[in-house]
């Protein structure tokens, strides 16, 4: 369908990322995105785990079912949402409500659309006019189930009928005829309401039969309970008579009626219930007839007496004796009665039913007006049915422009007013905030391919429990900005999702990479501070042992002191603690004394020279490939490790990057800048004296031992071969030779003679 305003046909781009992308403001926009190429698209894929939109508005972008999004989709989504819409200034707004008048009447299933809506709207009690929302469209499921008017013919037992209607659906639903409702209770449709009735009045009919034949109830009210005892010891009757005429048939004895040997342990009740479950109703008799006065089989013997006693037998007993022939005449009697009972099925579910109320059902209107209450549900069963598709219309509405501004463009991932869909929600840790954090499915693929974003990354689990369950994710978040020296493998913060939801969180894992240029022309100062720690460790470390060495050598000169007779009290800690810090103190003082001895003829500018060169040789290649890294840092890489298409290249600049990582400003107050430790009173502070004074005689001596070293350094520095000659004579001659005196010359009478010689 062509909407009201047709495109231009005009596209306009805009520069996002350092690329061009498409803008995606208004409904030319949206056709627009038909007919652009795919290779100028931001996206062309995404997994549906990345994106944060409603649950069913993917679901029904993931037309296969896949639960990837490609740009086919997509395309079919658009032109579902322009074919159905005559006005599309809701899906420029993304507004939730969707207007009646909005939905293109002659356009694809529009009349069935527009006529859910107004079902819809009818069991809400709302105004057509006033629009429906996509929440209220998605409850009417549970909303049209109390309604007889829910399309599936089915009528329920809460729907809003009469009271007698709905005892009515009660009682066929006792019968064992229901069907769930599309609103998941439980209810009754025609065909279970014929079939009631149809089994209503089958019964009765045969009732009638029963009435007016008196060769079927022979025995008058009492034929059901002389048929019931019938039924119980028909077969142990039978049993008996031929047993006994199996005994003189086939032994051609009659008195050998049976094994006298018992087949049960009597002291097992189980074994002997089994026996007599086998068993007929009493021992055979030589005589062939069934004595109900002598022993019968205990487990029937109460119901075999019942029966004798009973209109059944009791006129074909010869005393206590029944014969052959009278239990012949008996069972004769009942069974007209017996073929009566088997025209009826037993499971008709009308047992329980009296005739007078099946009469009265049969006879009311309650069944008629059931089957026409159903018959007209199923007119609605197209505008129910179409409810999904309105549902669909209505998401479409609401998040369409925003999905394509997160898929075909990205202008929403660097918009600082609200989080992209692609971003799961905001870290707070180190006193700054994360914001781009995507999740993480396969931990290895997804490390491999951060490696080549050039972007430091921390992955970090977050927790919480829900109802006692516990729930755990795993997020990638990017550090864009500051430092990543505060940063650690354990460090702790908290994760705050979009949907406001609160998680602990626990840095995992770390790719570190260059974070700012600041760190960048930091690092060489930072490795070269952590090479010289290492290297004074080592030294001190080094004549720490050797000392110890001499000192044990020393010790073990003396000999081993002789152990006393009584036992001594336990000696102090101190003298040991003090040997520590003696030993401790001559490491250093020798460190103190090599580093001077060794610097002794070297000038200071000479050693800043060094160390500048150290730093330049081995730093500067290290700045320029942190600088590279940086200048060089991909966004679209790291948003294709979370499973997502991109088609664009998009630098992380610096700008970029103090978006996702920033330390927030402090609210505006008053400060007070004095540490409230240092008002405390000298006797609260928590330092011991002890510690003090140690402190202060290690500062002494470092004072000292720098005081050396600079004054070595400094008599070495103005100690020139020209004061040394003038300050020292020369030795007298010997006896008879003659003597001279050397009379010192300055400086600048020796600088004119040089210069006399060299003319």
């Amino acid at each position: 369908m062509v909407p009201k305003r047709p495109p231009t046909g005009k596209f306009r781009f805009r520069l996002i990322g350092g690329s061009l992308q498409l803008r995606i403001e208004d409904e030319d926009a949206l056709h627009n995105v038909l007919t652009l190429d795919e290779a100028f698209w931001a996206m062309t894929g995404c997994d549906v785990e990345s994106l944060r939109f409603d649950r069913r508005f993917l679901e029904f972008l993931d037309a296969d079912g896949d639960r990837h999004i490609q740009c086919a989709e997509v395309k079919a989504a658009v032109e579902f949402l322009l074919a159905r819409l005559d006005d599309l200034s809701g899906v420029v707004s993304g507004s939730n409500v969707l207007l009646l008048d909005a939905i293109a009447a002659d356009g694809p299933d529009g009349p069935a659309l527009r006529e859910s809506f107004r079902l819809i709207a009818r069991n809400l009690g709302k105004d057509e006019g006033a629009g429906l929302t996509a929440e209220e469209i998605r409850a009417d499921r549970g909303t049209v189930g109390f309604s007889r008017r829910n399309g599936d013919g089915i009528i329920t037992a809460d729907a809003d009928v009469s009271a007698d209607l709905a005892a009515m659906v009660d009682r066929i639903i006792a019968s064992g005829r229901a069907v769930t409702d599309r609103s998941g209770g439980r209810g009754v449709s025609r065909a279970e309401i014929e079939s009631f009735e149809t089994a209503a009045a089958a019964r009765l009919a045969h009732a009638a039969e029963a009435e007016n034949d008196p060769a079927i109830m022979v025995y008058g009210d009492r034929t059901a309970e002389a048929w019931r005892l019938f039924q119980e010891c028909e077969a142990l009757i039978d049993g008996y008579f031929l047993n006994t005429a199996a005994a003189g048939f086939l032994t051609g004895d009659p008195a050998r009626t049976g094994k006298l040997e018992c087949a049960a342990d009597l002291m097992v009740p189980g074994d002997v219930r089994r026996a007599l479950e086998s068993a007929v109703a009493a021992r055979p008799d030589h005589g062939g007839e069934l004595d109900f006065s002598a022993p019968l089989n205990p487990l029937y013997a109460a119901k075999l007496r019942q029966l004798a006693e009973s209109d059944v037998l009791k006129k074909f007993l010869i005393g206590s004796r029944l014969d052959p022939t009278s239990w012949a005449a008996a069972k004769a009697a009942l069974a007209p009665y017996g073929a009566w009972r088997a025209k009826f099925p037993a499971d008709d579910g009308l047992d329980n039913f009296t005739r007078e109320e099946l009469a009265r059902f049969l006879a009311g209107d309650e069944l008629a007006e059931l089957k026409k209450l159903s018959d007209a549900d199923l007119e609605f069963a197209l505008a129910v049915d179409s409810s999904t598709m309105l549902l669909k219309l209505a998401l479409f509405q609401r998040d369409m422009m925003e999905f394509l501004n997160n898929f075909v463009a990205l202008p929403d991932l660097f918009d600082t007013r609200r989080p992209s869909r692609l971003q799961m929600g905001k870290l707070v840790m180190d006193g700054r905030h994360f914001t781009l954090a995507v999740p993480v499915k396969n931990a290895a693929e997804h490390k491999r391919i951060i490696l080549s974003s050039n972007i430091c990354v921390i992955y970090v689990e977050i927790s919480r429990n829900v109802a006692g369950v516990p729930e755990k994710k795993l997020l990638a978040v990017a550090v864009t900005g500051g430092t990543m020296r505060t940063l650690f493998v354990g460090k702790h913060g908290v994760f705050f999702d979009t949907d406001g939801n609160i998680y602990d969180a626990r840095i995992s894992e770390m790719v570190d990479q260059p974070v700012s240029i600041g760190e960048a022309l930091k690092a060489p100062f930072f490795r070269f501070a952590d090479f010289l720690g290492r290297q004074a460790e080592k030294i001190f470390n080094t004549r720490n042992a050797e000392i110890q060495k001499n000192m044990s050598a020393e010790l073990s000169k003396t000999g081993t002191p002789a152990k006393p007779a009584a036992a001594a009290p336990a000696p102090s800690n101190l003298p040991m603690m003090l040997m520590g810090g003696g030993i401790g103190i001559a490491a250093l003082g020798s460190s103190v004394a090599f580093i001077a001895k060794s610097l002794q003829n070297v000038s200071f500018l000479t050693v800043l020279a060094v160390l500048a060169g150290i730093i330049v040789i081995f730093g500067g290649p290290m700045v320029v490939v942190s600088l590279v890294k940086l200048y060089f840092r991909s966004l679209s890489r790291f948003l294709e490790s979370c499973g997502c298409a991109v088609n664009r290249r998009m630098r992380l600049s610096r700008r970029m990057g103090a978006i996702f990582t920033f330390t927030p400003r402090r609210p505006k107050g008053e400060l007070l800048l004095i540490d409230p430790a240092e008002l405390l009173p000298l006797s609260r502070r928590t330092s011991p004296r002890f510690w003090k004074i140690l402190a202060m005689l290690l500062a002494i001596l470092l004072g000292g031992a720098s005081g050396v070293v600079l004054t070595r350094w400094w008599v070495a520095r103005t100690r020139t071969p020209e004061r040394t000659a003038t300050a020292t004579q020369e030795a007298p001659p010997p006896a008879g030779a003659e003597h001279k005196v050397a009379i010192p010359v300055p400086a600048a009478s020796r600088a004119a003679e040089k210069n006399i010689k060299e003319k």
